[in-house]
This record gives C-alpha cells, structure tokens and sequence, in this order.
C-alpha cells in the first residue's frame, strides 16, 4: 500500500469518526455495541482458553480416552454430515426439478423434525430399535444392540437433514432456469447436463449446508448421549469431565478442542464461497422461462425417495405421540393423558422454556436489526469487527459457549450462574448470527434513498431507523423472530451446563428423563414443545397473514 493510499484510509477514518460526533446517538449505539461484544462474546471466550494449562493440553493430545473421542467426534460427524447432505440435496431437487405428486406434503413432513429437539430422533430411535423396541423387539423379537456408532449415524443424519434441505432448497429454488435452457439448446442432457450446470450452480447452497450440519453434529449432545452408548465424543466427554470428574480445565480444554474443526469448515466454506462466482441473478429479464425438469425415471424415483424418507420421518414423530399417550406403548394401547400431565402441565420447565425463548427471540431480533443496520448501512470506524463478532457464534459449538459463560459469570458484579439471565445470554449468542443475517438480507433489499430523503429532511439516524426501516423489515422480523424461537425451544447443547435445579428446561428434561428410562413422560415433553412451537407459528401466521409461510421452502 502506498503512502497515498494510507494518508485516504487515515482521511477516510477521520472522516467516518468525525461525522459520528455529529450525530450523539449514533455514537452511543455504536460504543453500546463494541460494550457489550466485549463483556459477553471477547471476555467469555478468552476466559475460557486461558482455564487449561500445559499439562492438561498434554493429557488431551496424548490421553488414549481424549485421543479416541476426538477421533470419534470427527468420524461420526463428518459422515452424517454427508448423508444428511445427499438425502436434503436429492430431497430439494425432486422438489424444483421434478413435476413429481404431492410436494407440498413433502415440503410440511420435511420440517417437522426441526421444530422438534434433535435428541427426540435419539429418543424415537430407542423406542423403535432399541434393547426393547418396538420393532426390534415387539415385532421381530431380536436381540439387538444397535447403540454406538451406527445409531449415533441414523439419529444425527435424521435430526439434521432438515438443515441440509433448508439451505440447498433455497439455493436451488433462486437458480435462474436461463443457464439450464442455454446448455440444454447447446445439446446438454441428462447427467452431464445436472453435473456441468446444475450442481456447480447449486455449490453455494451444498457449502452452506455443509457449515450449519457439520457444525451441529460435530456439537451435538443428547444423540451421542442416548444412543451413542460408549462410543463418546468430545461434547459428551466435556461434559462428564466436569459433571462426573469434576475436571473443570480438562472440560475446557476439551470444548476448545471442539473449536477447531468447526473453524475450520467455517474459514474454508467462507474461502471457497468468495474465490468462485456463482451469480446467476443478471437482471436480464427471465419472465416466461421454465425451469428445465427430469425425466421419467428420475422424477418416479425422486418421488419414491421422498416418500420413504416422509414416512420414515412421520414414524419418527408418530412414535413419540403414540408413546406419550398412550399407557405402555407396545403392550397397552389405552389412552392416556397422565404423561402429558406430568411432562408438560405439571412442570414448571416448559413455561421456563417459553420465556426463555420468546425473550431469546426478542433480544436477538431486535439487536439482530440494530446491528445491521449500523454495518449496513453507516460508515464507521471498526464496523469490520461487528461483523466479524456478530457472525462468530456460528462456527462455535455450544458446549464451548455454555462453558464459557459459566466460567465468565460465575462470580463477581455480573454473576450470573444458576440465573434465567444466563440462559437468555447463552441462547441469545447462539442466535444471533441467524438474526443478523435475516435483517443483512432483508436491508440489502430495501434502497438506501429512502433512508437519504428522511435524513435530508431533518431526521436523525435513530428516527430513520424507527420510523422508515423498521416497517419495511416486517417479514425479515418475523422470520428471525420465529426462527429464533423454535431453535431456542429445542436447543439442549447450549444450555447443558447453564441450567439449574431451579431454572431447568425442556429439552434437558427430556434427556434426563430418556437416561432414567422415563420414556412415556419424555416424549410427553417433546409432545409438549412441538405444541407450544406450533401455537407460536399460528399466532405468528393469524397476526402477519400472507406476509409469512413458514412451509414455503
């Protein structure tokens, strides 16, 4: 860089800081911001890998225990990851690509799973092919063990496949059909045709699904704990290192561990992304074009697919109601509602649940906006870094940003260990990202001159903000905010070592009761956290109308 160069950054720098102390409230937004990312994401993180020492990176590198459930942690993610993603991929591809019957009952069955804890597809597969399923045992009369790793497979490719579907759906669904029509006039088919046009169009949309899964699994927690048997990884290792052995450094020191591979896939799917261009939004006009389909065989095999994979999951989600309403599910088919009573209207978790969530939901989506906004749509010096921070929490896994709040906050002014407020914090952090993201894309369609005539008029920053971009953020609003709730709801990682005796949650309830064999009342809880989720979507449909379809993926 030349001195030229440095003297218009330094003017420029200026500049930015100057016109902020023209405007005092933007200042004092913009200074609350950098306050708080250092108080809750810079402090808890360094705090928790200045914890370990020489000796307890040693024992983790060397100890065969720590070596194995590392190895194990990649091995079993890493290959769920691929499953969950060529069954979301084919899955979304029938959807766009085919004329195939039924997509809309395809697209509703595909996101069930998600507004349903992960650990419930561990849950669903204990009941089914467990030492005394119902289909292992009731039915076929089998003596099988299918605990370990090939469980831990079946139950993360399931739980997360939703993910994988999502994101590639998206993708796949904005593809513009004029590349496709162009290659196929040029004498493109078939296979060579998806390989060369398609696929690589789609290779956003495959990278993206690769981060969000890779990173789930890699942190998962009540899979390997239900069905993993002693085939442990790093989460589940963390975790009995500082609950069972009372080793608070070798559990930290074991989720920064945990760190590395999900930075890892974060820092190459963000390198792949920005070397390859993948535009295909031109704005030439494609009005009138359709969407180049399969043929014959493959939309009538797609269609078989899909199906087998919506009934698979609705016997997932049909398992867990027949077992949480009825008196012994393979023996006594009468009904019942004690279950539900004692999981659900009974216990205090799942109002602990709602309000934590619905306040999770509130904080990230109105921070998630703010912080766009100023990123956006204001120059300023360090702007960079709210990115940068805002997006962090989701490349980390959430054992590491449960223990780190813990070990943040466990003492001094702002203790607040065995809290609600903890809780709120930890689920806010793994949130965000997904809110500041929403609000990026939703600003990124509205144009900035609106913004300038209401500043040219007299407006201040915060006015503008208020009174123009706000309402034309109503749908990206609502998303963020049900979004952010349902994962709320359902997450269990997070908050594993954040909850109390006092301030439990669902989630963890229904892990707790699954290891004690409390089957019926755990399925009765998750029964009761896919109700609550779906009275949320209905009072969020009835309110937004025709602004919001959450099945229109």
């Amino acid at each position: 860089m030349s001195e030229k160069d440095i003297g218009h950054e330094h003017t420029g720098g200026m500049a930015e800081f100057k016109a902020l102390l023209r405007e005092p409230p933007l200042l004092i937004s913009i200074s609350v911001v950098f306050l708080l990312f250092a108080v809750f994401i810079i402090y808890p993180f360094v705090k928790i890998l200045l914890v370990p020492d020489g000796s307890d990176w040693i024992r983790a590198l060397t100890e065969e225990e720590f070596v194995l459930a590392f190895a194990h942690t990649l091995y079993s993610s890493f290959v769920a990851t691929f499953s969950a993603i060529i069954l979301g991929f084919l899955f979304a591809y029938g959807i766009h690509y085919t004329d195939m019957p039924c997509k809309r009952f395809f697209q509703v069955v595909a996101l069930l799973p998600t507004m349903a804890p992960s650990v419930v597809t561990g849950l669903a597969f204990i009941m089914l092919f467990g030492r005394r399923g119902f289909i292992t045992w009731n039915l076929l009369h089998l003596k099988v063990d299918l605990y370990g790793p090939f469980g831990l497979w079946v139950a993360q490719t399931v739980a997360f496949f939703p993910l994988a579907y999502i994101t590639i759906s998206g993708v796949l669904k904005s593809i513009s059909p004029n590349l496709e029509l162009a290659a196929q006039n040029l004498g493109a088919r078939g296979w060579y045709l998806f390989r060369t046009v398609t696929l690589r169009l789609a290779t956003p949309g495959i990278a993206s699904a690769f981060l969000l899964v890779a990173i789930n699994s890699l942190a998962d927690f009540g899979n390997p704990m239900l069905v993993g048997g002693n085939y442990q990884v790093l989460a589940t290792e963390a975790y009995t290192q500082v609950t069972g052995a009372w080793d608070l450094p070798m559990g930290a020191t074991l989720s920064v561990f945990l760190v590395i591979p999900t930075l890892i896939v974060f820092f190459i799917q963000r390198y792949y992304l920005e070397k390859n261009s993948y535009v295909t939004v031109t704005g030439k006009p494609v009005a009138g074009l359709i969407r180049v389909t399969t043929g014959p065989l493959a939309k009538w095999l797609l269609f078989a697919f899909s199906m087998l994979l919506s009934l698979g999951i609705l016997m997932i989600i049909g398992v867990v109601f027949l077992f949480a309403f009825t008196v012994a599910f393979g023996y006594d088919y009468t009904f019942t509602l004690e279950y539900f009573k004692e999981g659900v209207i009974h216990s205090h978790v799942m109002i602990n649940s709602w309000v934590a969530s619905i306040s999770t939901a509130a904080i990230t989506t109105v921070l998630g906006i703010a912080l766009a906004f100023l990123t956006i749509r204001k120059k300023f010096p360090g702007r960079t870094i709210i990115d940068f921070l805002a997006m962090l929490p989701v490349s980390l896994p959430g054992t590491f940003i449960g223990l780190a709040l813990i070990l943040a906050f466990n003492d001094g002014p702002l203790a607040m260990t065995g809290t609600l407020g903890i809780i709120i914090l930890g689920m806010a952090l793994r949130q965000l990202p997904v809110g500041y993201r929403q609000a990026v894309a939703g600003l990124k369609q509205i144009e900035g001159s609106l913004e300038e005539a209401s500043t040219n008029l007299g407006a201040n920053s915060f006015i503008t903000f208020r009174k123009i971009v706000l309402p034309m953020l109503k749908n990206s609003l609502s998303v963020s905010f049900v979004y952010a709730f349902m994962r709320s709801m359902n997450t269990l990682s997070t908050v594993i070592f954040l909850v109390s005796p006092e301030w439990n949650l669902a989630s963890i309830n229904i892990m707790s009761l699954a290891n004690q064999g409390f089957l019926p009342t755990a399925s009765a809880t998750a029964v009761g956290i896919m109700l609550v989720i779906y009275a949320t979507f209905g009072i969020v449909k009835l309110i937004l109308r025709d602004k919001i379809n959450i099945f229109d993926l």
